[in-house]
């Protein structure tokens, strides 16, 4: 494989919506030629959440602004601020909640570029991005 480098300046990140106001800023993937991650930059508008979910992938997130509750398995609350990262390994049930009365700028990274995600109220499993990949009020 050819070696590469990519400069992607933030205001050229594809956004791809996410619903609720939410907004992923897409930068590593497959279309870009990732292989082993898929990483993006979310906005989380003030009063939003990605519902209870799982991840066939490992995820760290890390707050470059604004301050975001994450559930472990609907129960174990964390509370990250500004810098604060968390890793949580493939298969976890977590929730991210932004019920402050601010906006979340969350650097996101998962281990794999073929990652999924699967709703744990529907069961429904589809790929990170997708159109199916979209979050209801």
């Amino acid at each position: 494989m050819k070696p590469t480098i990519n400069h992607l300046p933030f205001n050229d990140l594809p956004e791809v919506p996410r619903g609720l106001g939410i907004v992923n800023h897409l930068i590593a993937s497959k279309k870009i030629g990732a292989t082993s991650i898929h990483s993006g930059i979310t906005l989380m508008p003030a009063g939003t959440s990605v519902p209870p979910h799982t991840h066939n992938a490992e995820e760290q997130v890390t707050i470059l602004e604004g301050t975001l509750k994450i559930v472990l398995d609907g129960k174990t609350e964390v509370l990250c601020s500004k810098f604060d990262s968390t890793f949580i390994s493939s298969g976890v049930q977590h929730e991210l909640i932004n019920d402050s009365n601010a906006p979340v700028y969350a650097m996101v990274i998962y281990g794999s570029a073929n990652v999924n995600r699967t709703f744990v109220e529907t069961g429904e499993t589809v790929a990170i991005g997708s159109d199916q990949d979209r979050f209801k009020g």
